[in-house]
């Protein structure tokens, strides 16, 4: 009977153990889908070996904040704000969402993530318009081998700030309703495999207070993560104010949502008194550079935060980053800040590598679990490819992998001990067979678009301004 299941022989380990270790010619030792061994001399006693020779070894990236029902329409609302986003093209395409709808987009989604390195994400679900279409996205992504926490996302007064059209209206569901699925759910998926759950109120706009109150004691009493939208867009901050006379999370605060177990989404928009709560609470931000970036968000304060000693992850958010390359959001996190600061320090490549995996399942609750290659964590880990001509061999490690290398690079991509992707092949999904479906579903989410949704993808080339305005650049 052979010693591993697994041992991945002579590659660079950047392990993210408590020391920072980066081992060169090492090797990893694999066994009922946890690390059993690290060293220079594991021998070839294993079932499967692999060459890890010319490759960097590291935990898998961990993406704190997707909206996997957004990804079969990248290329439609862009270059705009997030209400005319949301309000044009966003609500009227996925009010109409079917379980088979949702259930392709989880899987195009995780093929996505597997080929770029991610093994752990957390989904924020809010499309309740068929109440099966969480169930179908989290049984795609447990077919798919992803670590996945599945958040139960709760609208019932408004999506996105509007209730006043029927498609906005379409979206939202009573409190007890809400409540009780909510329930069921943590009963039957939270621990179900690799799935865990979380309960996630929209945002403070979206969701009245005596329902939001409902939802934190749900979460608490089950012993399951809180997460919402928070100070992501400056008008949320504003509307906070005149309604309950508190910033946005003063007032998520006041209602006891802050804690060990909870995450805010966003936080862009933070005062140096809200930094201070978070990092009191033991609240983790989930922040999703790119996304702020495309929306006009504005820049999140992260080295502030990080200096108070807040968790910080890294998540791509959902269409408007145009991608779940984690790389792509690392380095963009780095530079974002090196220029808001006007300091090439403000974030360093370590720090955000960090970020991406260590600090990604402490925001998720997972630092047992995942975030670093260590003898008793799962075996969740990716292999890049350093034999490309932008990364060249002798150079340092973390800079070489933040800076230069792309989700491409990645060839093999590991969960729980089991390969999700070897050699650049998805083995856990039949990709050419995804797509096929994705393209359908893309098709008939795009028709229900309606009128504004087959302007924007018929208009020409614009003339000035953004494509969405039309040719006089007035919003009509």
């Amino acid at each position: 009977m052979s010693m591993f299941d697994t041992i991945i022989k002579n590659g660079c380990i950047v392990t993210m153990n408590g020391e920072r270790e980066i081992l060169n010619s090492s090797s990893l030792g694999i066994k009922d889908g946890k690390i059993a061994a690290i060293g220079k001399e594991l021998g070839d006693n294993g079932s499967e070996i692999v060459d890890g020779a010319g490759h960097f070894i590291l935990p898998g990236f961990v993406n704190t904040h997707t909206h996997v029902y957004q990804a079969l329409i990248k290329g439609v609302g862009y270059d705009m704000h997030f209400n005319p986003w949301n309000i044009r093209y966003l609500v009227p395409i996925i009010s109409k969402m079917n379980p088979r709808h949702a259930r392709v987009s989880a899987r195009l989604n995780a093929i996505e993530m597997i080929k770029s390195g991610t093994t752990s994400f957390s989904d924020h679900w809010y499309l309740h318009t068929d109440f099966d279409n969480i169930e179908s996205v989290t049984e795609a992504f447990d077919q798919a081998g992803l670590r996945a926490q599945m958040i139960f996302g709760f609208l019932n007064e408004s999506f996105a700030g509007r209730s006043d059209t029927s498609d906005s209206n379409q979206v939202l569901k009573e409190d007890g309703e809400l409540l009780e699925r909510a329930s069921d759910f943590i009963k039957r998926r939270h621990g179900w495999n690799l799935t865990t759950v979380g309960l996630g109120p929209g945002s403070t706009e979206d969701v009245g207070t005596d329902l939001f109150k409902k939802i934190i004691k749900l979460g608490k009493s089950s012993h399951v993560p809180l997460v919402t939208h928070i100070a992501g867009w400056v008008e949320i901050v504003s509307r906070s104010m005149e309604r309950y006379g508190m910033r946005d999370l003063e007032y998520a605060h006041s209602l006891g949502f802050t804690g060990e177990n909870s995450i805010a989404i966003h936080g862009v928009w933070l005062s140096p008194d809200e930094i201070e709560i978070l990092a009191e609470t033991g609240t983790a931000v989930a922040h999703n550079p790119v996304a702020n970036m495309h929306l006009g968000y504005g820049i999140a304060p992260i080295p502030e935060m990080l200096r108070a000693g807040v968790k910080v992850g890294l998540g791509s958010d959902g269409a408007a980053s145009y991608t779940c390359d984690m790389l792509e959001i690392g380095k963009t996190a780095a530079m974002l800040q090196k220029v808001r600061k006007m300091d090439a320090e403000a974030l360093t490549a370590e720090k955000t590598l960090e970020m991406l995996t260590l600090g990604g399942a402490a925001v998720l609750g997972q630092s047992g679990e995942t975030g670093s290659l260590e003898v008793g964590k799962s075996a969740d880990l990716i292999m890049i490819d350093r034999n490309r001509p932008h990364i060249l061999s002798g150079g340092r490690a973390v800079p070489q992998i933040l800076y230069s290398a792309r989700g491409s690079d990645v060839v093999a991509t590991m969960v729980n001990g089991k390969f999700l992707m070897k050699e650049s092949k998805v083995l856990s999904l039949n990709e050419e067979e995804v797509i096929r479906e994705a393209e359908v579903c893309r098709a008939e989410l795009l028709e229900a678009g309606g009128e504004k949704t087959r302007s924007l993808l018929d208009a020409g080339w614009p003339v000035s301004g953004a494509s969405w305005r039309g040719k006089n650049g007035k919003i009509s």
